[in-house]
């Protein structure tokens, strides 16, 4: 290979590993395991997954919140549909599949919020979560 396309295929993967989501964490709830990306910032839980055409199986993202609340949430710009469990500690509280809205205003687009106040959000593909139920346990570890 010449020297300079090698390098040229070289800084293409380094972009793509670079601007690819990488698991940060793994969330282990109703005998499932996720690799998971991690929402911590307000900038990074207004963004969520929206804008992805697919959701792996087996991966998700988690939103830590700074203190318990009835954070609501929406799906403004999302492209396929999610199932969510909503966390309180290390306890699910509630569980739902959304659909997508596809407009990218969020004023648009329906909004939920937990049934009650929530210290965590869990999203992963649509039907990942069909065995888990309220009170399942959530760990939470190193990817």
């Amino acid at each position: 290979m010449n020297p300079r396309r090698g390098l040229a295929v070289l800084a293409v993967a380094v972009v793509a590993a670079c601007s690819s989501p990488r698991p940060e964490a793994t969330v282990e709830v109703g005998g499932e395991a996720f690799a998971v990306e991690l929402a911590d910032s307000a900038n990074e839980q207004k963004e969520g997954l929206a804008g992805r055409e697919e959701i792996p199986a087996d991966t998700g993202m988690l939103f830590q919140f700074a203190k318990r609340a009835e954070h609501q949430m929406w799906m403004a710009g999302m492209q396929v549909p999610i199932d969510v469990a909503w966390i309180d500690d290390d306890r699910v509280i509630g569980v739902a599949t959304l659909d997508p809205c596809t407009e990218v205003d969020q004023t648009t687009c329906p909004r939920w919020a937990p049934p009650a106040p929530a210290t965590a959000l869990l999203e992963v593909p649509a039907e990942a979560l069909a065995d888990v139920a309220a009170s399942d346990e959530v760990t939470r570890g190193a990817p």
